[in-house]
């Protein structure tokens, strides 16, 4: 008896891709419509390259760990952090007391703002360039598609 193996996600996602670069968008009239079509074609890439791994959570407990470490080590800290806007989505909250541990940082001369600088500013910003690689291939649809860079 064979076993038939269905298609995995990527699998899936890349024959959607395909379909609309090499059958639709040639027969699309409009340029709206093309736009239209390479930004799905974007959204669909980055859905995989999402499926493949979602960095999310690993950039969660990265930061966590990173502002937990300020924390136990300069205690005055925390009431930096207790102004941050807190919503409770565990993401969100973790950026807010980043962002707040940031602008504390930005006009101190002290060893608590110089390790904000020192060590949590690496961490966030390479989440930043780890997202950006994420989400570049919707951008490169846009670009690709005419739809950025055009004014009028």
């Amino acid at each position: 008896m064979k076993h038939e193996r269905h298609p995995t996600q990527a699998e899936l996602l890349e024959g959607a891709v395909r379909t609309l670069e090499d059958v639709l968008v040639p027969e699309l009239q409009t340029p709206w419509a093309r736009t239209t079509a390479m930004g799905l074609v974007g959204q669909l890439r980055y859905a995989a390259a999402r499926a493949a791994a979602d960095s999310l959570e690993a950039q969660d407990i990265e930061l966590a760990s990173c502002i937990d470490g300020l924390l136990a080590e300069f205690p005055a800290l925390r009431e930096v952090v207790s102004t941050a806007e807190l919503r409770g989505d565990r993401s969100w909250d973790l950026r807010a007391r980043a962002g707040r541990l940031l602008i504390h940082a930005l006009d101190g001369d002290d060893l608590a703002c110089a390790a904000i600088r020192s060590r949590l500013r690496p961490v966030l910003t390479a989440h930043v360039q780890q997202d950006l690689g994420e989400t570049g291939p919707m951008l490169q649809a846009f670009l690709a598609s005419g739809s950025l860079g055009s004014t009028g």
